[in-house]
């Protein structure tokens, strides 16, 4: 789906605030419950990309689930994956660049991964089929993750050309080139397509299906 994103103004020395709100159009009967998993970056046009320094994010294993289902980080930075369910766990992702395999460990235990990679790495778990998580490892400092009702904002931008992109696990990248004043702006509110998404069982991290289990996932 096309999104339209309007702003006008001449680049000028300062720093403001770029803030908006965005929207997940869903099918017919589905309600949106994952818009924090909205990310929002702002990448500088026709500028080397900054060297960023890397940071330590948490992802923990809880009810069978990654929590949080997203963390932002910097290439380079390392994320910790603690185990507080009463059971075991297998992270492990086979994204090019990215591969890694946490091994078995249980709860009270934890494992650590570190991305170099710029991009959305999906996250799995070998013994739990519908587990999925991502790191999404951005390349500028100027990033935010939406709120449960869509805001966002990201706070210092100087003025100047960026290209603004929304990235969300079940919606295509949208994107558009943006001015940015001095003064910074708010943005019209964006809606994102989701109505094609369909759910694909991944593979486990020897590239087979999974066994049947009788997981519950309350």
């Amino acid at each position: 789906m096309a999104v339209l994103l309007v702003a006008a103004a001449r680049a000028a020395s300062g720093q403001g605030p770029v803030s908006g709100q965005v929207s997940i159009v869903e099918r017919a009967g589905d309600i949106t419950e994952d818009l924090g998993n909205v990310v929002v970056l702002l990448e500088p046009v026709g500028t080397p990309r900054p060297r960023l320094a890397p940071t330590k994010a948490q992802i923990a294993m809880e009810r069978r689930r990654f929590s949080p289902g997203v963390v932002v980080v910097t290439p380079g930075s390392a994320v910790e994956f603690p185990n507080r369910d009463p059971f075991d766990h297998n992270i492990f992702t086979n994204e090019p660049g990215s591969e890694f395999d946490a091994g078995l460990y249980g709860r009270g235990e934890s494992a650590s991964a570190t991305f170099r990679k710029v991009g959305a790495v999906p996250l799995y778990c070998n013994i739990h089929s519908r587990m999925v998580g991502h790191v999404v490892v951005v390349g500028t400092p100027f990033v935010a993750q939406a709120g449960a009702d869509g805001r966002w904002s990201v706070p210092r931008v100087p003025a100047g050309r960026y290209m603004l992109r929304f990235w969300h696990s079940r919606a295509a990248v949208a994107d558009a080139e943006l001015v940015v004043p001095a003064a910074g702006l708010t943005h019209p509110p964006v809606q994102l397509d989701a109505r094609g998404f369909k759910f694909i069982a991944h593979k486990n991290k020897f590239g087979q299906d999974y066994k049947a289990s009788g997981e519950k996932y309350e």
